[in-house]
């Protein structure tokens, strides 16, 4: 895992609310996103964000990372 690519991954979709926009600022697919995300939290042990329809809301685990 890139760690460098994790953390800006994450900070913009908590910063934009969405992967879509974290994707689209990165020119990059969302899929790519999701699962950068998604592998973070594996290895973390727990969920970062709640996917809540269209919008992302940073769990208490996430505010702390």
């Amino acid at each position: 895992m890139d760690k460098m690519r994790t953390i800006q991954d994450f900070n913009r979709a908590a910063e934009l609310g969405t992967f879509a926009a974290a994707a689209r600022s990165f020119d990059v697919s969302t899929p790519a996103v999701t699962q950068v995300v998604a592998a973070l939290e594996r290895s973390l042990g727990t969920l970062l964000f709640h996917r809540t329809g269209q919008r992302l809301a940073l769990t208490a685990d996430g505010h702390r990372y």
